[in-house]
């Protein structure tokens, strides 16, 4: 890359960006010296053009987990971050004002790790005004890092954009509320209310998602929901309803039902209606909430027409070694939504003790 016409090639702030020597006003070092001897080095190997305006990294961190996040730039010379990018007297970074969930457990230069702590599930009952309340959902955190070599505000590369300038990144901490995960596959198309379709991952915060009114049903705020029957779903009629949470997780496993027609977790309830038999057992014929390592083949499930259908397969795909990232989300002001293919609840708000 060529060097910016405002950029001032310095020996001297070069060096002092390498090793911190403050001696940029004679340059006591050579070029090559910066590279480690080679006589193949120019000026532009070491410099940019500009401090990328975000960070890369998950905009996601699970509770009690750890993620890389690094600044990144523009037209990097090719020793640039081999160089200048690994020291890090050239970087700071911050976490905002979040000290009580999150921690910087190392930094490489442009790169450091973050790790979420513990969001408690419940009340300490002290009455002590606490921005991250205990059994709080979510948490908003701000990641901030800013590129200044040696710290300084007339670097080597000061004539870069962003130079000396925070760069912010907005993340959530995600509460797993203490317990197993109880979501769609990431990939999961769901239905919308306008008839359109939306992957699990890309829905929004007030998104309207296809819903069923389904009268008799307990909200979810009842603990005896789960406890619900339903003879015959006639009075079943579609409706909508807003995506109110959205939590990002990883299970290692998940329930492959019908070869592909829904991949959920295990601890998510549908509305499941058992075989009129099965062995020497005979099974009631009303719908009722249940999960699917519960469920038998020969079973149905509802569609978004309140169609019966049939379980004809039902897989456990485990890895235990990378896991598989899936989705929760929360709707209201009715409680139920449309996978791929059938109708699921929410996770159920008495896993959230208040």
């Amino acid at each position: 890359m060529a060097t910016a016409d405002d950029q001032n090639l310095s020996l001297g702030k070069l060096k002092r960006s390498r090793d911190g020597t403050n001696s940029y006003t004679t340059a006591d070092t050579s070029l090559g010296a910066q590279n480690d001897g080679s006589s193949q080095t120019k000026m532009s190997d070491f410099s940019i053009t500009a401090v990328d305006n975000s960070l890369s990294g998950y905009n996601y961190l699970w509770e009690q987990t750890t993620e890389g996040y690094h600044m990144t730039f523009a037209n990097a010379g090719s020793l640039f971050l081999s160089k200048l990018g690994s020291r890090d007297d050239n970087f700071s970074w911050a976490k905002g004002w979040a000290d009580s969930v999150i921690e910087i457990t190392a930094t490489a230069g442009y790169s450091a790790s973050f790790a979420a702590k513990a969001i408690s599930n419940a009340r300490t009952g002290d009455g002590e005004v606490n921005p991250f309340p205990a059994g709080s959902n979510n948490v908003a955190v701000v990641l901030t890092a800013s590129f200044a070599e040696d710290g300084q505000s007339d670097g080597y590369n000061d004539h870069a954009t962003r130079y000396n300038t925070n760069v912010n990144q907005s993340i959530t901490i995600v509460d797993s509320y203490g317990g197993s995960p109880s979501c769609l596959l990431v990939g999961t198309p769901v239905d919308m209310a306008d008839g359109t379709t939306k992957d699990v991952e890309d829905l929004q915060i007030g998104d309207w998602v296809m819903s069923m009114n389904m009268p008799g049903q307990l909200d979810e705020d009842e603990a005896s929901w789960r406890k619900c029957r339903f003879p015959d779903s006639d009075d079943f009629t579609q409706h909508s309803a807003s995506v109110q949470d959205i939590n990002f997780d990883f299970s290692y496993n998940y329930w492959n039902i019908n070869n592909g027609q829904e991949m959920i977790t295990g601890e998510h309830e549908m509305l499941y209606r058992p075989p009129e038999s099965s062995g020497k057992y005979t099974y009631l014929q009303v719908w009722g909430w249940l999960t699917a390592p519960n469920m038998l083949v020969g079973g149905s499930l509802m569609d978004k027409n309140g169609k019966a259908i049939e379980i004809t397969s039902l897989e456990n795909v485990v890895d235990n070694d990378e896991g598989f990232e899936v989705v929760q989300i929360d709707v209201e002001p009715l409680d139920v939504y449309f996978g791929k293919t059938f109708l699921v609840h929410n996770k159920g708000s008495d896993d959230d003790p208040f």
